[in-house]
């Protein structure tokens, strides 16, 4: 699963979340700069959040919510300042 989202009002900054279930692999980036990797090959938990803060001078607190579905897929929850900005569902 992939998606992009832009964070901030005057400061503009992109996240990218890029998860690939199948290999394991998972990347989050903001502004084409990684900021957190991870590879696990087995026993993925069913829920799993990344916090962190975009900005300098507008600084806007991220939390993203990766919730397992049972068989395949995710469910991502985006919260921007304590509210939630957008979901992504797939498989």
């Amino acid at each position: 699963m992939k998606f992009k989202i832009e964070v901030g009002e005057v400061e503009k900054h992109l996240v990218e979340f890029n998860h690939n279930q199948l290999i394991g692999s998972l990347q989050i980036k903001v502004d084409q700069k990684p900021i957190h990797r991870s590879v696990r090959l087995l026993n993925e938990p069913v829920e799993e959040v990344y916090h962190f803060v975009v900005g300098q001078n507008e600084r806007s607190e991220v939390r993203i919510e990766k919730m397992r579905r049972q068989l395949f897929g995710h469910r991502n929850s985006v919260y921007v300042g304590g509210r939630l900005a957008q979901v992504f569902v797939g498989m």
